[in-house]
């Protein structure tokens, strides 16, 4: 920092990242933070603040000598740093300490700020907003702040994007600001929304409900377009949410058996729908074939994804029929065939993504020959098949002849092909 300021670089800066692992007393933290800022009157230009205290395991208990003295300072701290760096438009913090004296100050200056935010990324247990009623915001994730304990506090007039993982399973709407006669709650303008579900922080993909608490509140999204639904469980209450909502593309990621729901959601409006599910969902090879082929059958969308971690089963290619299906991924450490026993099953496939973690890593140049030459003769006839992208990803180490192989093999089966693409597992 020192060599920054002393180089006068900083007034060319747009971006500031502070990232401090507190340690036993966080006031001693904070007042280090203001003292780096007030060496130098040339942040004007900054305009992006990301700031984040890290959790270690030393640090679970922070100490205050002087609790209530403390939480005033660093709320003073909160509103110097504000005035030094007063042209931030976009804020980032980052904190999962339960620290009272970091809660003070991290609230104190997203109240400070957030008449003049643009975007924010609120990932603290501590409460975000301010009795400001005219604001500028266009885009919020808030994560962890959605609690008992604290409230966000957000008008939603201006929102276009927004991103909400409440830190346990239960979430109330009014963390937003609304009409207190009428009950209604309007997201004009937003266009882009992502719900996440977390149990205690915890991405979970057992799809545990999010508890929408009964609040008789009217809610709207008249320009709401894109919907991402992770590891929620789409109960009744989440499919009147949307359903009056003009969205095209919905992305959902959790149980087949919850995405069966989303056709109440008139899937066949969407011009895209993608459904990931992978590995952690506990599933029967016969139930994931019966629910994948019920999911896929009748919609009517432009692009149709289906994502899946296949580990923990075996798919029979003839016990699955997705016709609707425009794009497939499979990931898994090996994959039978190369997914080209599941191509005649999939009849309007245009992309084909294969992800397989081992495929060619005990393989030497003369097994590998074998082992293609082998599945050259199963799919030794052309297939119909209207696929036209292929991306294959394979063990690092595999044999110098594995790529040229596997290309040869997709080129002959596929005969639309135009461009197939290799590379190493990352």
């Amino acid at each position: 920092m020192d060599l920054l300021l002393s180089t006068g670089y900083i007034k060319h800066s747009r971006e500031l990242v502070i990232t401090q692992t507190p340690t036993e007393y966080p006031i001693q933290l904070l007042v280090f933070i203001k003292q780096v800022l007030d060496k130098s009157c040339e942040w004007t230009g900054i305009r992006v603040l990301r700031l984040s205290f890290c959790t270690t395991i030393y640090n679970y208990e922070l100490h205050s000598e002087n609790g209530h003295e403390d939480n005033a300072r660093a709320a003073l701290i909160a509103q110097d740093i504000a005035e030094v760096l007063c042209n931030v438009d976009t804020l980032a913090i980052r904190m999962m300490l339960d620290n009272e004296i970091l809660i003070k100050f991290t609230e104190t200056l997203g109240r400070c700020y957030f008449g003049q935010l643009k975007d924010v990324w609120w990932m603290t247990p501590a409460c975000i907003g301010s009795d400001c009623t005219s604001t500028r915001l266009t885009t919020c994730l808030l994560r962890h702040a959605n609690n008992e304990q604290h409230m966000p506090l957000v008008c939603p007039q201006q929102l276009k994007s927004m991103r909400l993982v409440p830190y346990t399973n239960k979430f109330s709407w009014q963390c937003f600001r609304f009409d207190k006669q009428s009950n209604t709650i309007v997201f004009e303008n937003l266009t882009n929304l992502s719900l996440e579900s977390r149990h205690y922080g915890i991405r979970v993909p057992d799809g545990t409900p999010i508890l929408i608490e009964n609040e008789k509140l009217n809610i709207s999204f008249p320009s709401l377009r894109h919907l991402s639904l992770i590891c929620v469980n789409i109960t009744p209450d989440i499919i009147q949410l949307f359903a009056a909502s003009p969205v095209t593309t919905v992305v959902f990621e959790g149980l087949l058996e919850n995405a069966l729901h989303l056709q109440a959601l008139k899937l066949n409006r969407l011009s895209m729908l993608k459904v990931s599910t992978w590995f952690g969902c506990t599933i029967s090879d016969e139930k994931f074939c019966t629910e994948s082929n019920a999911l896929f059958q009748s919609i009517e969308c432009a692009v149709v994804v289906f994502s899946i971690d296949i580990d923990d089963m075996a798919i029979n290619a003839t016990d699955v029929y997705w016709p609707c299906l425009t794009h497939l991924e499979l990931c898994s450490e090996y994959i039978e065939d190369l997914a080209l026993d599941l191509v005649p099953r999939v009849p309007n496939l245009v992309y084909l993504f294969v992800r397989a973690f081992k495929a060619g890593k005990d393989e030497t140049e003369q097994s590998a020959l074998k082992y293609f030459e082998s599945l050259r003769q199963k799919y030794s006839q052309p297939s119909q098949s209207n696929i036209t992208n292929v991306v294959l990803s394979f063990a690092t180490g595999r044999p110098k002849s594995f790529d040229d192989l596997a290309t040869n093999l997709f080129a002959h089966y596929l005969p639309k092909l135009r461009n197939i693409k290799l590379d190493n597992v990352v």
